[in-house]
């Protein structure tokens, strides 16, 4: 019985043997297969192929320059131009979302990317419908730079208080599942976000040198805490949340006009600054009456707001001829315009333009 005990033992202990062996044979050629068979499905992070594939960052470093003077350079397939490349950005997360049609699922295996990843938090790669997404997110907020040259493309990333001679920062209120105050199946959070996106029309023609963020130009809510922050990480000149005002039943009332927050906790004064050009604005363009400035201390994006806010209700959504207003495409135009006056009129009042 030992004997027979003993020689199972023996065979087992050869395969174990056998296989560590082949296991260690195996592995130094893990890091080689990855590279060639990158994953067709999924997200996985460019940072960690950088950090932990050996085989990755031979490739790159290979095919890098040693003076290249730009922070990031990805490389486009033969098939690709510059031209089809979109890029979008949600300042409000710090992230940058480069689309690249026509490339494959082991894109970024076959192409390295290469350069400074000093302030980048994350990096990831995802593939569908054809296109390659890498989406990059960054320590803080910047202002990205690109410029291409052959089948290259460079990718900078600059400070805004460098590249604009003021920052301000706009907030379109709720979003999401978060629809805002309602009356008669019109949501809040959509006229926020319709105002909100002529404002930034108003913008993107303007001669300023403004450097303009919004903390949401799609319909998500992002938190309050969130929304505040990018203010105050920017250390922004201005912060303007645009709000639609409502009576506290929610029921149908008679009562109506414009109204701005301000924060009372403010030293300087130049939150009430703002919000009075806010409500002047309003009042002269829309020709809403005034239900004039009040202190928003209670308002968590008022009280924790670093830089002079304003939180402006453009008028009420359940007064039945101002809600009327407030869905017509001129009525929006005009607010969004007084808003931007409003702005501008600050901005120049505190020698920034």
């Amino acid at each position: 019985m030992q004997k027979r005990l003993e020689t199972v033992l023996a065979l087992l202990l050869a395969v174990l043997t056998v296989s560590v062996t082949s296991l260690l044979y195996l592995f130094p050629q893990m890091h080689t297969y990855a590279f060639y068979e990158a994953p067709e499905e999924g997200v996985y992070s460019v940072l960690d192929l950088i950090r932990d594939d050996k085989t990755y960052l031979d490739v790159a470093s290979y095919n890098i320059e040693e003076d290249m003077e730009h922070q990031l350079r990805l490389e486009l397939p033969s098939n690709v131009s510059y031209d089809s490349i979109t890029i979008r950005e949600e300042p409000i997360y710090h992230t940058f979302t480069v689309s690249i049609p026509g490339v494959e699922s082991n894109y970024v295996y076959n192409y390295p990317v290469v350069g400074s990843s000093d302030n980048i938090i994350d990096f990831t790669f995802d593939y569908a419908d054809d296109t390659g997404i890498l989406e990059l997110t960054m320590d803080r907020v910047y202002v990205l730079k690109t410029t291409s040259e052959g089948s290259y493309v460079y990718l900078d990333f600059l400070d805004p208080s460098e590249v604009y001679d003021a920052l301000v920062v706009v907030d379109a209120g709720h979003g999401g599942k978060d629809g805002g105050c309602n009356s008669a199946g019109v949501l809040e959070k959509e006229l926020n976000l319709q105002i909100v996106e002529k404002i930034k029309d108003i913008f993107d023609k303007s001669d300023y040198n403004i450097g303009v963020y919004y903390t949401r130009l799609r319909d998500f809510n992002p938190e309050y805490e969130d929304r505040v922050t990018l203010a105050n990480d920017l250390d922004a000149d201005l912060f303007l949340s645009v709000h639609i005002n409502s009576t506290a039943s929610g029921r149908t009332s008679g009562i109506n006009g414009s109204e701005v927050m301000y924060r009372s906790s403010d030293p300087s004064g130049a939150s009430k600054a703002f919000s009075a050009h806010c409500l002047d604005a309003m009042l002269s363009t829309l020709g809403s009456s005034s239900k004039g400035l009040v202190a928003g201390d209670e308002i968590y994006i008022i009280r924790t707001s670093k830089v002079p806010v304003a939180l402006a209700e453009i008028g009420f959504i359940t007064n039945e001829k101002e809600r009327e207003k407030m869905q017509s495409e001129e009525y929006q135009q005009k607010a969004a315009l007084a808003l931007y006056d409003a702005i501008i009129t600050t901005l120049k009042e505190n020698g920034k333009l």
